[in-house]
């Protein structure tokens, strides 16, 4: 019987990479699919300031909500504190970028950055560490180009963001 274990695990451990082992590189994803153009009145973004604070009035993480069209679509955030235990150990300031869908894989390219992500999501809130770098590119020209995978219907998009009130972006963050 305990030999039998020993045979799945080994089997599992062999085929496990086939059934997971989809991860593509940014050019990989990017180049090699092709991607339908978001429509022009989905490309333009609203931002709001969010800023939360501990019980201690310390800063936790600030946020840029993106909305278009009245619809929360992207967060771009900087944290300062976290409870997550895989963000305990990194250096703070730290970024993120939120996505409100479900997807396969996304990407994200600014005029220097590409970010490309395989990660396995668990539900709708997708939350994506990023680079400093990619953080204060999409801060100082407000606009990125986005490559979605979408995870239920196994289409594939792309559009050039354009965030309309760049003013907001550089307040929130001072």
């Amino acid at each position: 019987m305990f030999d039998i274990y020993k045979i799945l695990i080994i089997i599992f451990g062999i085929f496990s990479p086939l059934l997971y082992g989809n991860e593509l590189t940014f050019d990989e994803f990017s180049k090699a699919n092709y991607f339908s153009q978001i429509g022009e009145e989905y490309l333009q973004l609203n931002a709001k300031c969010r800023k939360n604070y501990d019980e201690k009035g310390r800063k936790k993480a600030f946020e840029i909500l993106l909305y278009n069209n009245g619809s929360h679509v992207f967060d771009l955030n900087k944290h300062y504190k976290s409870h997550h235990v895989g963000h305990k150990n990194l250096k703070r300031p730290f970024y993120s970028f939120t996505f409100w869908n479900w997807f396969n894989k996304i990407a994200i390219e600014t005029s220097s950055v590409q970010f490309m992500s395989n990660t396995l999501q668990k539900n709708m809130r997708r939350n994506e560490l990023i680079s400093e770098q990619l953080f204060k590119e999409i801060l100082n020209d407000g606009q990125f180009i986005i490559y979605f995978h979408y995870l239920m219907d196994n289409s594939k998009s792309k559009g050039k963001f354009i965030i309309e009130n760049l003013s907001v972006l550089n307040e929130c963050f001072k």
